[in-house]
């Protein structure tokens, strides 16, 4: 019999284990990004550029231009610069080849805070007369009006970000977090570096640090095309709760008072019911009432030493403290029963042995907050059985 029960209860404890262990699901692994983007284009390269050279220009509407460019200086002399203004637009789309009419008009537009006109027309300037004598303030002026581009990566963060590539890829995890860090120091909000530090620090056991990174990236690019993966593996860096067996915990609870409740974590639960299954046992256990026979009368209610011609010593509380004892473990264990994590339905039942001396130990749910214990063993010779009920409502 107890070795039977000693198997059943190292299966119980060892199911859960295996099932845990094989239960985990391996989502793919991430790959990293090695690809840099493109340098982003400069104020001066874009396409529309091109629609000034698009038709063939008269020898007259290049002589209308140039008296209109005349005009529009004396304009600009006497303080009139709306007028000078609107004298070489006109010059400007009759003759969309002269750099000179471009670099007035430009002047006039960056003065009137028409910026993106103004870059317009300095770059067709440039793109006239890469090397005319204005060229080098043009240019300045272009950088100062257009400013950074947001989507430029600096050299420097581009060297540092292929240098931690090569080294994620050679498993340098601690050699690649430092390289992606500095290209991220230059570029804060870089999605691509976020991610592959992520993968780094992962190969680095930083599992805190790479759900970071990889949580940035997904908040820089919402709508990237391998968020389904990168969401799948911030799910296996997050903490799981352990499953805990409900049978485990109901048998630990009935070996051992409180057992059940530590087995599930709950360490101030298990030292309550390890106090009270204590203090009823060693209450039974240390309680006693002694009788003494003396051989002659007694002096001031004690007998004399050497007249005791008997004694008894009797634990009146025995039965009851142990009793108790008994039901507070019971109590116990069906509290550790219901609190991992069971509906409360289900039964556990143990074999009998060749002497019928355990008929069968049924738990069974009765509904919410209860429980119930149920033990059923067979008097020696008869064919009826007594049963021993416990109900407990929490």
């Amino acid at each position: 019999m107890r070795r039977t029960m000693f198997v059943g209860f190292a299966l119980l404890l060892v199911v859960p284990m295996v099932r845990g262990a094989g239960g985990e699901v391996h989502a793919q692994e991430l790959p990293p990004k090695v690809e840099l983007p493109p340098p982003a284009p400069g104020p001066c390269e874009a396409e529309a550029l091109l629609a000034f050279f698009e038709e063939e220009i008269s020898d007259a509407d290049r002589e209308r231009a140039r008296g209109l460019l005349s005009e529009a200086n004396q304009a600009a002399i006497l303080g009139d610069d709306g007028s000078a203004l609107e004298l070489l637009r006109e010059a400007a789309e009759l003759d969309p080849e002269d750099p000179e009419i471009a670099y007035r008009l430009g002047r006039l537009l960056e003065g009137a805070d028409e910026v993106p006109a103004a870059i317009r027309e300095y770059c067709r300037y440039l793109l006239l007369a890469p090397e005319g004598s204005d060229a080098e303030e043009v240019d300045a002026r272009v950088e100062a009006l257009a400013g950074p581009e947001e989507d430029e990566i600096p050299a420097v963060a581009r060297v540092a970000f292929q240098q931690g590539v090569t080294a994620l890829e050679g498993s340098s995890y601690e050699e690649a977090v430092l390289h992606f860090s500095r290209a991220l120091v230059e570029l804060p909000n870089w999605p691509e570096a976020h991610y592959n530090r992520g993968l780094a620090y992962l190969g680095d056991g930083r599992t805190g640090a790479a759900e970071s990174d990889l949580e940035r990236y997904l908040e820089l690019l919402p709508d990237a095309s391998d968020r389904a993966l990168v969401e799948v593996r911030l799910e296996r860096l997050a903490p799981q709760a352990p499953t805990r067996s409900a049978g485990t915990a109901l048998l630990t609870g009935m070996v051992f008072p409180g057992m059940g409740h530590f087995y599930l974590g709950s360490n101030r639960a298990g030292l309550l019911v390890l106090a009270g299954a204590g203090a009823a046992a060693a209450t039974g256990v240390l309680y006693t009432e002694v009788t003494e026979r003396c051989r002659v009368p007694a002096v001031d209610g004690s007998c004399p030493a050497g007249e005791v011609a008997s004694r008894e010593v009797e634990r009146a509380l025995l039965v009851p403290g142990l009793a108790v004892a008994g039901a507070v473990t019971l109590v116990g264990a069906i509290h550790a029963f219901r609190r991992a994590g069971r509906s409360g339905e289900g039964s556990i039942a143990l074999t009998p042995d060749s002497r019928g001396v355990l008929v069968g130990l049924d738990v069974v749910g009765l509904g919410s907050g209860a429980a119930a214990l149920e033990l059923s063993t067979p008097p020696p010779g008869r064919l009826q059985r007594i049963r021993a009920g416990l109900r407990v409502r929490f």
